[in-house]
């Protein structure tokens, strides 16, 4: 792929896509305030921290090992081969489960907006159109996509800063308060639980090591994107969940509690109906944003592992013209129709967003774990750059311990049916990358080797 191509902020954009801002906003803080009441904000204060401390081994990673494997790579290099691979496949699943996802959710959103004009397509029309472009931009030049994903979640974030500016200045319903940032009547396990929901709201913020390879020096592009990324979207996040904790009162966290579209409401109360249409255009928009950076991403996983013959060497094979891995890219989008078809369209784009977005995060997890696993052992034994006891060693396994958190959350209490059926769906597919990787490896012995070396050249 085209080398020093793309520049810090067309690195950013994939990192900021991936977290979809708005989107987050739109959903998570109606659920976080249904276990830790009006302590929304505090929840995603503390879920930022925990972010920081995780987003440590990424950081230190991607400043010595640029691929666009990211974590493929990082962990084969710090827990060997095997480990990397089960690694890559994980993440592999968490892109395309959230490009698959979030173009439901676009043609959601997108029915919804165009609602406001008296339109009325259907919804799998919307989706489908929503994939077709992703599509079209992830085969194309990379910039053009990246730049395309941060204009449109630019927009979206810009539209949301200025409601939540105006709902503080008003002083909300009841005024300002620094009630939101105490434990308040969810106590301190209602704010523990709202910070899984804080956590997964960051999930994707690693998607800019993926583009290691494209990226203009990327051992300074990456880090910095990476860590920038944590830092602007957890300030964000506290203050649009503390303008709608306020908007909606501390008399009335009910109220934001079961509302199903709460910046909307806030919308229409603040401002007017115009606004409104403008947080429902910001929310479709962000819903692209998202999908495309994760299909984006993907599709460079995709290629890492195909490159180096762990899945299919067609999928490591670039586009000629436009200098994209035109094959993953392919295979991408193949599987976003056809799962949409078969799910989607049957169970309606809101739960085909939970269903995929559910397993998508459960995979995501484990990549996040071993991660700091791989940090621990690899600074250890790798000290040129410099070792440093806090920064390779407490504050992974810190970052290791946050995130059995989310994991724990997600599986105890039991969900309802059928979610409960997704931590087993997410466990059968990292079983399956174990068994392909042992497979491999006995009928090639020399494939770790090989996988080593190539990676030490692309990096």
């Amino acid at each position: 792929m085209r080398k020093n191509y793309l520049s810090i902020f067309e690195v950013v954009a994939l990192s900021v896509s991936i977290i979809a801002p708005t989107m987050a906003m739109a959903f998570n803080t109606s659920l976080t305030a249904q276990v830790a009441g009006g302590a929304v904000p505090l929840s995603f204060l503390v879920g930022t921290v925990a972010m920081l401390l995780v987003g440590v081994s990424f950081f230190e990673f991607s400043k010595r090992i640029p691929h666009s494997g990211s974590v493929y790579a990082y962990n084969a290099r710090g827990l060997g081969p095997k480990a990397g691979f089960v690694s890559g496949w994980a993440l592999t699943a968490t892109y395309f489960a959230y490009a698959a996802a979030t173009a439901g959710l676009f043609g959601n959103f997108a029915n919804v907006f165009l609602q406001h004009f008296g339109l009325h397509l259907p919804e799998w029309s919307l989706v489908l159109l929503g994939i077709g472009l992703v599509w079209l931009f992830s085969f194309r030049d990379v910039r053009l996509s990246t730049r395309t994903a941060l204009l449109l979640e630019g927009v979206s974030i810009v539209v949301l800063l200025v409601l939540s500016l105006v709902i503080v200045g008003k002083g909300g319903a009841a005024g300002n308060t620094v009630v939101p940032f105490t434990l308040g009547s969810g106590g301190a396990s209602g704010v523990g639980m709202g910070i899984i929901f804080a956590i997964l709201s960051f999930a994707g913020f690693e998607g800019a090591a993926t583009l290691g390879e494209e990226a203009k020096n990327p051992k300074r592009a990456v880090p910095l994107a990476i860590y920038g990324t944590v830092i602007a979207a957890g300030i964000f996040f506290v203050f649009v969940s503390y303008a709608q904790v306020v908007g909606f009162g501390m008399g009335h966290i009910k109220a934001l509690q079961t509302s199903q579209a709460p910046l909307d409401a806030l919308a229409t109360t603040y401002v007017g109906n115009a606004m409104a249409v403008f947080v429902d255009f910001a929310a479709m928009i962000s819903a692209f944003a998202c999908s495309l950076g994760s299909a984006n991403a993907g599709s460079r996983m995709l290629f890492a592992l195909g490159r180096d013959g762990t899945l299919p060497k067609v999928l490591g094979s670039v586009h000629p013209i436009h200098g994209t891995p035109h094959m993953s890219v392919h295979v991408l989008g193949l599987l976003m129709v056809v799962s949409y078809l078969l799910v989607g369209v049957p169970a309606g784009a809101a739960n085909f967003y939970g269903y995929f977005g559910t397993v998508g995060t459960l995979t995501l997890l484990v990549a996040y774990l071993l991660i700091n696993l791989s940090a621990i052992r690899y600074f250890r034994r790798h000290r040129e750059g410099g070792y440093s006891p806090i920064r390779h060693l407490v504050i992974p396994i810190l970052g290791f311990l946050i995130l059995l958190w989310p994991v724990y959350g997600n599986l105890y209490p039991v969900p309802a049916y059928p979610y409960n059926l997704f931590p087993y769906i997410a466990g059968a597919w990292i079983v399956l990358g174990i068994v392909l990787i042992r497979v491999m490896s006995g009928r090639d012995p020399g494939l770790a080797d090989r996988i080593v070396a190539d990676m030490e050249v692309s990096s």
